[in-house]
Formats: structure tokens, sequence, C-alpha cells
């Protein structure tokens, strides 16, 4: 390592000063405020005091939880203090630590007692990986700060995951704490995690070897364990919790253990009285990713988001940006009362993905493939969500409000209702490669023009007279016109009925097509297309001999 990241990554270690300072919220946020901190393992107490901004008054001292945290630089002390029994609507200052050593002074504000409108700041992706010795996060820094400025009467950050490079390894912490100085001691920073938030290396210097993935968000919940609301499943709290603000609900779900989230979510969402209820899961249900999948998570979360009825799901993980119909079991909708509006927030660290692409759920899409940074802000007044998604160049991504009074979205984007039935795979519409040639039902069967389909994605498609050889993901099949059999790489499959031509076409039934490859396939009724997927990322491109 050069002198200069050696020094740099000594400073960022913990001393005797309290560093790390995050303000959260963990209970009403009327009358408690929470505050998070981190020193060094000799300072083993420490205390929040806080008193009304401008008073002259003495200030209230509430004590702080401590427990040693142990990363893969070091063990150092966090420590929690929750101030209660404070005013609504009330400007505090506050400062903590131990007397001689503390704090320099900062702000909070506690929320009204009646409160119809606020705003929150959305942002999603913000992990910056370099350099590996001391990564530098004074990028989304600059973009929140800019964002506030905009927009100063935002009552809080909420996040959708990967918040750092790699979750693990404290040094990627130290790295985001440091670029957020100035911001999140005075306004509230409410987390979900991502997959990199689960991430690390068994070696970071003096180059990141070994990467991993763990099961639980280890690192993360030992930092802010007593950050969040502890309302969480047994076993995952932290990393998933649920708080109030106004008359909106917010469910912050996890990636692990989706089984384990997705009874809690529901039993969580069917206890809300609110008006407003919106959730945040990392990975979008929906992909903008060419090869994207779901199966990871949204089988089980299904439940939770559509049954318990989550007005809108914020996602991040593809670094572009996307928007949803109101969707339903797979069904694209009008209006907000029919379904749940997909959110997926674009990148906040200037780190674009190349081609992804809008699929036939999405009514907005930006690829953010240039490099700039990007923020929302959504503002709740009584039954309007209105969200902004802009860049940190000053250009507008998508401006859109959902109206529960009138039932509306604005501007209105009718989800599509086709005439004939349309194929898509991982939901993107063949369109030209499969014009005026509709999958069709027969005697209770949905027939498909699967080669097509397969050529359509870069799959092996072989026509000759009357059959059609096709290879995808790693297996083949051979269906020849008037055969209930086809032909595979691992032997004969007995199919429920003969290939038949349409429109000069082969057609082969859907479920067959689905069982040979591994696939799974819907019929979303209310618009009129099938959509095939695969339960991976991998590509689809058959190789040139």
């Amino acid at each position: 390592m050069k002198t200069h990241e050696n020094d740099v990554l000594r400073e960022r270690m913990a001393g005797p000063a309290p560093d790390h300072i995050m303000l959260s919220i963990s209970g009403d946020a009327k009358t408690t405020a929470t505050v998070t901190w981190r020193t060094s393992a000799e300072v083993a107490e420490g205390c929040l005091i806080l008193r009304e901004k401008g008073s002259q008054g003495p200030f209230s001292r509430f004590e702080a939880l401590c427990k040693p945290v142990g990363g893969d630089l070091e063990t150092s002390n966090r420590h929690w203090a929750t101030a209660t029994g404070l005013m609504p609507g009330t400007l505090y200052e506050y400062a903590v630590g131990t007397p001689g050593c503390m704090s320099a002074t900062y702000c909070l504000r506690t929320q009204e007692e009646k409160l119809d409108r606020f705003r929150f700041l959305l942002i999603a992706d913000q992990q910056k990986g370099a350099p590996a010795e001391a990564p530098d996060y004074s990028l989304i820094n600059g973009v929140i700060a800019r964002a506030l400025a905009q927009y100063p009467d935002c009552r809080f950050i909420l996040t959708a995951g990967d918040n750092c490079d790699n979750g693990e390894n404290e040094i990627q912490w130290n790295g985001m704490f440091e670029g957020l100085k100035g911001i999140i001691e005075s306004i509230p920073f409410m987390m979900a995690t991502g997959n990199h938030d689960n991430r690390g290396f068994v070696r970071c210097l003096p180059e990141p070897k070994g990467k991993f993935y763990l099961e639980h968000a280890d690192f993360f919940d030992a930092q802010f364990e007593h950050s969040y609301p502890k309302n969480g499943p047994a076993g995952y709290q932290t990393e998933n919790y649920s708080f109030d603000y106004g008359d909106a609900h917010f469910l912050i779900m996890g990636i692990n253990a989706p089984d384990l989230v997705a009874e809690w979510a529901y039993e969580d969402l069917q206890r809300s009285d609110k008006t407003w209820k919106l959730g945040v899961y990392h990975f979008p249900v929906y992909p903008l990713m060419p090869e994207g999948q779901r199966d990871d998570g949204y089988p089980q979360l299904r439940k939770p988001v559509e049954e318990g009825r989550l007005d809108i799901l914020f996602a991040g993980h593809e670094h572009s940006f996307g928007r949803t119909y109101p969707a339903r079991n797979d069904e694209l909708f009008d209006r907000p009362s029919q379904g749940t509006v997909h959110y997926i927030m674009g990148n906040a660290g200037r780190s674009p993905y190349l081609s992804n692409s809008k699929k036939v759920w999405h009514c907005c899409f930006y690829p953010q493939e240039e490099p700039v940074a990007m923020a929302g802000v959504v503002e709740i007044d009584g039954t309007k969500c209105t969200i902004t998604a802009f860049l940190d160049d000053g250009r507008t991504v998508d401006y859109f409000a959902l109206d529960k009074r009138s039932d509306t979205i604005s501007p209105p984007a009718l989800a599509p209702v086709y005439l004939r039935t349309k194929l898509a795979f991982k939901g993107y519409l063949l369109e030209m490669a499969a014009r005026g040639i509709p999958p069709f039902m027969e005697n209770g069967l949905w027939y498909v023009p699967f080669a097509l389909l397969v050529q359509s994605v870069g799959g092996y498609v072989d026509k000759q007279p009357g059959k059609v050889t096709v290879g995808l993901y790693g297996k083949t099949a051979e269906f020849t016109e008037g055969s209930a059999t086809a032909v595979t790489d691992t032997g004969s499959l007995a199919m429920p009925s003969p290939v038949l031509r349409r429109y000069g076409q082969l057609f082969m039934p859907a479920d067959s097509c689905a069982e040979i490859f591994g696939l799974t396939w819907y019929y979303a009724a209310r618009n009129n297309f099938i959509n095939f997927d695969h339960n991976s990322e991998d590509k689809t491109v058959s190789p040139q001999p």
C-alpha cells in the first residue's frame, strides 16, 4: 500500500471520540429518536444529551447501550441511545459520547402529532469499491447534499440496499460513514440490505480476494442492532423491520430467509391501519436485466406484497431505473387499487451496468448508462403519493403521482391489452421475431412457436422439413410435426398433444417446452400474453462452433 493509503486506513479506525454517528427511527417518530455511534474498545459507556434547540436549560441525559463489535480490522464498541419523552414537531440539539469526550452538536426533529404531508429521500446502490484501502464515498455525500438542498423538508433517507460494496468488511463501512459525514447525524438514515451488504472478501488488502456471500447480514446486524425497530422475524431482526411515519407504514425486507420474512411481512402489514403501505426489497420482482430472475425470493414474498397490499415496492440492484404498471398475480393494470407499483431505483453511485432493457411490465425505463447518479424524492400528501426521480446533473428521469381518492396514476400509463396473444421470455416481447405468429389455445392446451422464442434470445435452432431442433440452457430437443414425442438429449418425452403447424411454423405444447428446458411460464389473461422464465441468470446465446 502507498503511505497515504496507510494513513487513511488508520485515520478511519475507531478512537476514543465518537464517530460513525447516525440518526435513525427505532420507535415512535413523534416522541423518540435513536442515535448510533462508534468508539474504540476501551470506551465502554456513553450517553446522549439533548435539549430543545434554542433553549438555555439543561440537557436531558440518556444512557447508551454499549456492545463490542468485531470486524475484520478491529474490535470496537457500538453505542445506541434512544431519547424518549420528546415533544412532537420539535427541533432538538444533541451530542453523544462521554464527559470530556463529547461529539460536536447536531440537530434532530421529531414528527408532528398530526402530519398529513411529508417527504423523504430515496436512494439505492451507492456502493463504492475503490480505492480498496480507503473507499471513497464523497460522491454520494454530494448527491444527497444537493438533493437535500433542493428538498430541505425531507424527513429521512430511505435506501433500497447495497449501502456499501462489501458489507462483511469493516473497511467498506468506514468509507461509507466517512462519506456520509455531515448528513446522517441530522436526518434519520433508514437502510434496507442488498446482496453487497451480505458480501465480503476473505482478504481485502492489498486487493480483494476470496469473495463470499452469507445467508445472514452478520456485520450489518451487529452494527445496527438497536438502530432500527426490533420487530423483524426472530433471527433476522435489524435487516428486517418496519416503522411508521405520518400516515405511512414502511416495510423493510432483507434478502435472506424469504420464507420466514414473507410470513412476518404479511402479518406486519395486516396489523397496520395506515393509509399508505410502502415496502423495500432490494431485488426487483420485475427485472430490467435481460437475464434477470426473481425465483430466489418472490414466490415467497408474493403473499405480503400482493395479498398484504403494498401500494409501492421500492427496489434497486440493477443500477437502472424502471417503474411498472400496477401488478397483481403477474397481470398488469391501470389503477393503483388493482395492484402494486414496483419502483426500481437507479444507482446513486455513478456505477452503470450495460444493456438493461424495458420489459412488458414497465411503463417507464431509463438505462442509466451515463456517468450520472440518481436519487428520488417521495411526497406523501393525504391520499396522494408523488415520486420524482432525478439525476445529479439536474435532469428529471420520472415523475408520477398515485392518487388513492381518484384511483388514478398520472401521467396516465395504460397497461397493454393485446388483441392477439403475445409471447415473451423474461418479460422481453418477441415482437418482430413472432409478428403475426401468436400462441393459441386448442382443446385446453396452450401451444407456442417455441423455436421462434429460442431463436429470439440467441439459443440454438435448426429447422429441417417437418421438424425443428432447439437448444437452450444446455439442453436440446427435437420436435416433429404431427408427433407427440419430443426427442431430448436425455431421452424421449411424451407430450399431451402432437406438434402442430400454424402460420408456417411448428407449435408445441407450452407445458412440454417448460418441462424439457426447466422453465416456468404463465398466461397473463388480462393483458393476453404468455411469459416464459428460467430461475437463473445464465446467458442464452448458443456458442459459435
